[in-house]
């Protein structure tokens, strides 16, 4: 409960963020728990465990406001990236669904942003925004999965009456249309009925507060939709075994190995995946030790951040590498080299080039490039969880 005025402010803040984000995933995604969207495909490629509690959660604890800004960021962004397109005067489309039966299990895809020409060619682009903390170097395997099966879907139900289409509110705009009807619906053009005469792509826009990086292109790929679709019978189905009780969390499958994103998973507390003995005297100093390293990294941040204004001062000031007093500090800045690696896969593609020119194609080169390897002395690593304690209902956390 709020102690202050400032705290109950921020409380009235967080409350409105929820129904705010509430009421805009319920006007264009629908009721979420009637299909299988294509983020719980990725999400339970991922972890099967936790897409299904998602899912089934009846009632989720009061977040605080960090964590409901996080989620909400998913949102703001999204408004950003409309309206930029918006200024640019481009043909798209936010949010057009992908509705299709799959063997008894409703499927839908919902797509982000579709942009459409058709000069110089018909042209398709769909577009998947994704809110980051930090922005990674690769692409998680479940974002990917969700592009793969967004634009694999649009290919292989080009011509059947599965679009739909819901303005803000919620209300339908038009339902049962084919791909080719879309596009003239939105844009009086005619596209073509055969989608492999159209230049289609899907791209994964990864934003965070201070940058931005783009993943792709994803091609329709046939064998990944096949997988998707199988995974997305196997949640109808263990959803259905839940919501008879056949089934509970404790018997909810999990993946095999540890995965970044179970240190921050909200359904970490009872996961089978760390199950092992109980030491509850360490708590506290685990606790601390937890503490420190989150201390430390907002350290770092703030070194970052001080470093890269000195740096920017600096070269703004044109003073030709010189040393900077500050009092009894002096400092200046200098231009190292980049790190020299080596490209391991453009040196195998090469080297079985040469060997192939050469008449040597029984040369194994992962195997010849293995053996000048070296090896670095192993090290222990300490992983530290937060176990998101939750309570059962009715067979699920909560």
């Amino acid at each position: 409960m709020p102690t202050n005025r400032s705290e109950a402010l921020l409380d009235l803040i967080r409350r409105g963020l929820v129904i705010s984000g509430e009421h805009q995933t319920r006007a264009m995604l629908g009721e979420r728990l009637s299909y299988v969207g294509m983020s719980d495909i990725g999400q339970f490629i991922q972890c099967p465990r936790v897409s299904i509690i998602h899912r089934l959660s009846l009632k989720k604890a009061d977040e605080k406001l960090s964590r409901t800004l996080t989620l909400q960021r998913g949102h703001w962004f999204e408004d950003g990236i409309a309206k930029t397109l918006s200024a640019l005067n481009l043909p798209v489309v936010r949010q057009l669904e992908i509705a299709v039966d799959n063997d008894g299990c409703p499927v839908r895809a919902h797509l982000d942003f579709l942009l459409v020409s058709v000069q110089p060619c018909p042209t398709v682009r769909v577009l998947e925004v994704k809110s980051c903390g930090r922005l990674p170097d690769t692409l998680h395997a479940s974002y990917e999965t969700q592009a793969y099966g967004q634009i694999s879907m649009l290919n292989r139900y080009w011509n059947t009456p599965s679009f739909n289409l819901r303005n803000a509110e919620g209300n339908p705009l038009f339902s049962g249309l084919t791909f080719p009807q879309v596009i003239k619906a939105l844009w009086g053009v005619a596209f073509p009925e055969d989608p492999e005469q159209v230049d289609m792509e899907a791209w994964v826009l990864a934003l965070s507060m201070t940058d931005a990086t783009a993943f792709g292109p994803y091609l329709p790929n046939e064998s990944i939709l096949t997988a998707c679709l199988s995974s997305a019978r196997d949640i109808w189905q263990i959803q259905e075994q839940v919501q008879r009780r056949e089934l509970d969390v404790d018997g909810l499958p999990t993946p095999s190995g540890f995965h970044p994103l179970c240190s921050c998973c909200e359904a970490s507390s009872g996961c089978p995946k760390f199950a092992g003995a109980s030491h509850p005297e360490l708590e506290p100093s685990l606790d601390e030790l937890a503490l420190w390293k989150d201390e430390r990294s907002a350290l770092d941040e703030k070194i970052r951040e001080r470093e890269g204004m000195m740096k920017e001062w600096y070269a703004h000031a044109d003073i030709q590498a010189q040393w900077i007093e500050a009092g009894a500090t002096r400092f200046r800045v200098t231009q190292n080299p980049g790190r020299r690696t080596l490209d391991r896969d453009s040196l195998a593609g090469e080297l079985v080039e040469l060997f192939h020119v050469g008449g040597m194609d029984d040369v194994d080169v992962p195997a010849l490039i293995a053996r000048h390897e070296k090896i670095g002395a192993p090290s222990a690593r300490l992983f530290i969880n937060t176990t998101n304690r939750q309570e059962k209902n009715n067979g699920l956390q909560v």
